[in-house]
């Protein structure tokens, strides 16, 4: 998905790596700034359950097959608004040994 970006938006990306735990791609919370989500991808090598989080708020949420998808994934690209002032997050459960997540989107300054 391509977003064009207008005066006052701000891209960011968050990456992570992980071991059999899992990780977690934080962009962190900021006042009077609104975060947007457009994109998650990573890879794992094991099942698992990749999560979008708006703070603690589950926002979205996908399984990962391995067998069906391979180690890589990308299950979703959209926009997904924040709250105002609230951090976002990508989470993937767990993995054997190797996984890593990604998170991308934009963020606006809130007068």
């Amino acid at each position: 998905m391509y977003v064009q970006l207008l005066e006052g938006m701000s891209p960011w990306s968050e990456t992570t790596a992980g071991t059999d735990s899992g990780a977690t791609a934080t962009h962190a919370a900021a006042t009077n700034v609104q975060h947007f989500v457009t994109g998650v991808s990573g890879h794992g090598d094991q099942d698992a359950t990749l999560q979008i989080k708006d703070g603690s708020t589950v926002m979205a949420e996908f399984k990962i097959d391995v067998s069906v998808e391979g180690i890589s994934f990308k299950p979703w690209t959209g926009l997904i608004p924040i709250t105002p002032g609230a951090a976002c997050s990508a989470v993937i459960s767990a993995s054997g040994s190797d996984c890593q997540v990604n998170v991308n989107g934009f963020s606006i300054i809130k007068p």
